[in-house]
């Protein structure tokens, strides 16, 4: 065999490369390798090919040799530092690409790369540093190696929305039949707060892959976001028929489910995710309200309970716990909840609020009148605390006569909430101002039939009227909805000016505090 006749092995690896026949081009790099061992470009090319195989630290190991036989050699710290990358080995990736740019600072594919650990890092900052200066040299060369996908992926991550658009609409000039980059800038619409500007993107992308199930996932939050919940569950149902393996999916059709008040498919959907994957804990979240909803509270409570196993200062977990409590009747367990929220968080209103509800349901007055008093003075915009905090004041004190103002002001800091409606009610109710106060009453039964509030204060006023037996209905209607018992103490007002009624009907009430 002559020289011209052997192969050039380097030459034909290449093209086995290109075409996609790793096999082959592993056996001709290797060929080349054993020809000439200190033959720097084998090792190199070999190099990626172990790469596209996934063969990571054989990858390495030729990178490795390469900067023993070349230790200038810029692109093979580039490299090794994306095959560190794609190990999830982050400092050793910025480590390489740095060195790699060390060597040649002007290097754009380097900045793009190092850039892309950043922001596998959640180092954004520093990536959009390395992505600014990629775009300043180059803006094209830049928007070639993919600058501005990136830099939309940090601007997106930061909540900076408008870069993101126009940065992801730029990085679409370069690839115009991405299916991902028109669902990253559908997704950019969408956490922005204009899913209805993303369709447009996700149709597009349907168009080139009508295969593609995050496409249609991605299309179903857009229109779940809008209320279409319709439409939401057809692409979601498609997405799950093309990829039935993503617990996303379930989760978010049953979100769907929820919002059209098909509360039992939400939970069903829910279940099958968490069976899926137990680490969506915003599932657990949801599903806990769902089975809220259907006043399932000791499943809600098991669901919380997990929450907070895995995370045991998770606030929102600790609050709706304690409130579920509540609604079991177990007020101790509540009071250990919102006594560990107030811990975690001290100025949480609402947290006094509810844990003034537990000690009015063990009875303790006193330590229910400083929570919920308390609760008014961390946010005296919040309607329900100031009625509360004044409710029991009213229990333990004669009705100031500045009350009826003083009810009507907290009222005005939400006019159409329902505890305004009572504030507003038993104000006119103090001025002997009876058909305004019902008026109000009813309104508040209009928005909540359910809560006892609104019926105690309704009997109160029917008493008054002269409607004993419309009384009496109401103020059961209160009980059974499990009113704490010491705040049927207003019904001591109705011994002076309703005396019949007080003896034969109230007293009954009062006993049971």
């Amino acid at each position: 065999m002559t020289f011209a006749n052997v192969p050039d092995h380097n030459e034909l690896g290449t093209s086995y490369a290109l075409a996609g026949d790793y096999y082959r081009a592993l056996t001709e790099f290797s060929h080349a390798i054993s020809s000439s061992p200190r033959d720097a470009p084998a090792y190199y090319n070999r190099a990626l090919v172990y790469r596209n195989l996934q063969e990571y630290q054989y990858a390495l190991n030729d990178l490795q040799q390469v900067l023993l036989l070349e230790p200038d050699y810029a692109q093979a710290y580039y490299q090794r530092g994306i095959t560190y990358y794609l190990m999830r080995e982050r400092r050793h990736a910025i480590r390489d690409l740095s060195t790699a740019l060390l060597l040649q600072p002007l290097d754009i594919q380097f900045l793009v790369g190092r850039a892309l650990v950043y922001i596998d890092m959640e180092a954004y900052h520093q990536a959009l540093l390395n992505l600014d200066r990629a775009i300043t040299l180059d803006d094209h060369l830049a928007g070639v190696y993919g600058a501005y996908d990136c830099r939309a992926q940090a601007y997106a991550a930061l909540e900076q929305f408008e870069d993101a658009v126009a940065d992801f609409s730029l990085a679409l000039t370069f690839k115009p039949r991405d299916v991902i980059l028109l669902n990253r800038l559908g997704a950019s619409y969408t956490d922005s707060g204009h899913p209805e500007h993303a369709l447009e993107y996700y149709e597009q992308a349907l168009a080139i892959q009508p295969t593609s199930a995050f496409t249609y996932n991605n299309r179903g939050e857009a229109h779940r976001l809008l209320q279409r919940y319709y439409e939401a569950i057809a692409d979601f149902d498609l997405a799950i028929e093309l990829d039935s393996s993503l617990a996303i999916l379930y989760y978010n059709r049953g979100l769907a489910y929820d919002g059209l008040q098909l509360v039992q498919r939400a939970i069903a959907d829910y279940t099958q995710a968490l069976t899926m994957d137990v680490s969506l804990k915003m599932v657990y979240v949801d599903r806990a309200a769902a089975y809220a909803k259907l006043k399932q509270y000791p499943d809600a409570i098991v669901d919380y309970t997990q929450l907070l196993a895995e995370d045991p200062g998770y606030i929102d977990a600790l609050f709706q716990r304690g409130v579920m409590y509540l609604h079991v009747g177990d007020a101790y367990a509540a009071i250990e909840d919102f006594n560990h929220l107030i811990e975690l968080k001290p100025d949480c209103a609402c947290a006094y609020n509810n844990r003034g509800e537990a000690y009015l349901r063990l009875r303790n007055i006193e330590q229910a009148h400083r929570d919920c008093y308390h609760s008014w003075y961390l946010d005296d915009t919040h309607v329900d605390h100031g009625w509360m905090a004044h409710w029991v004041d009213m229990c333990l004190h004669e009705p100031r006569p500045e009350l009826p103002a003083v009810l009507e002001t907290i009222a005005c800091a939400e006019p159409t909430n329902y505890a305004a409606y009572l504030c507003r009610g038993v104000a006119h109710l103090l001025r002997q101002q009876h058909v305004l106060a019902m008026r109000e009453i009813e309104h508040a039964l209009a928005i909540n039939a359910e809560d006892w509030g609104a019926y105690f204060w309704k009997g109160m006023i029917c008493v008054s009227l002269g409607r004993d037996m419309e009384a009496l209905f109401s103020l059961e209607q209160a009980v059974q909805a499990h009113i704490p018992t010491v705040l049927l103490s207003p019904l001591n007002w109705l011994k002076q000016d309703h005396s019949q009624f007080y003896e034969k009907h109230a007293l009954a009430y009062l006993q049971r505090i």
